[in-house]
């Protein structure tokens, strides 16, 4: 078994029609995600063909409806400090849910490549830019975000990534973060 520092889960873009959000929970379930998360309005109606296609492309990924509300056990930045701060929380509550920190994420094999990708994706406009709240800038870069992000605590990483072409080269680079050599230097 691959060690693994983080288990991952993708949040698929609400904007995609479901044959894309199909094929993105497809390539997370192949690449070892445990989830996808469908976000939908509060009353939102997903029709049942639709949940049934989701819930079959994500498989063995867990299809998660997330209707975005905070809830404890969430957090929506990559800050150490405030992964630490809901992680003692949980522990002194004896709440047994796992932490879960949800961000965008932006990363390329140059730091021009990330800043490109998280640019032209309007969801990460303002305060939802990953280099403000989430994991941003080269592969080793967001190495050490994530092994950050564990050492604080989390247990799950949620991620947005960047409406790209190429998504499936940017989700082999995600979970490329938390298996391999990552887990190695969590130990050094």
């Amino acid at each position: 078994m691959t060690e693994q520092i983080l288990a991952l889960a993708l949040m698929l873009n609400p904007d995609h029609d479901r044959a894309a959000q199909a094929h993105l929970a497809r390539l997370a379930g192949r690449l070892g995600f445990v989830a996808c998360h469908l976000p939908v309005s509060e009353g939102g109606v997903i029709p049942e063909s639709d949940m049934a296609v989701l819930i079959a492309a994500a498989d063995p990924a867990m299809l998660v409806i997330d209707h975005g509300q905070d809830a404890m056990g969430v957090v929506r930045t990559a800050n150490p400090a405030a992964i630490r701060e809901v992680r003692a929380s949980l522990d002194a509550s004896e709440d047994d849910r796992p932490l879960v920190v949800a961000v965008p994420i932006s990363i390329g094999r140059t730091l021009n490549e990330a800043v490109a990708r998280a640019d032209l994706d309007p969801r990460f406009a303002g305060d939802a830019h990953p280099r403000i709240s989430g994991i941003f800038g080269t592969f080793e870069q967001a190495q050490e975000q994530v092994l950050a992000i564990a050492e604080a605590g989390a247990e799950v990483l949620l991620v947005t990534v960047p409406d790209e072409r190429d998504v499936a080269d940017v989700l082999a680079q995600v979970r490329a973060l938390v298996v391999g050599a990552t887990p190695a230097l969590l130990a050094r």
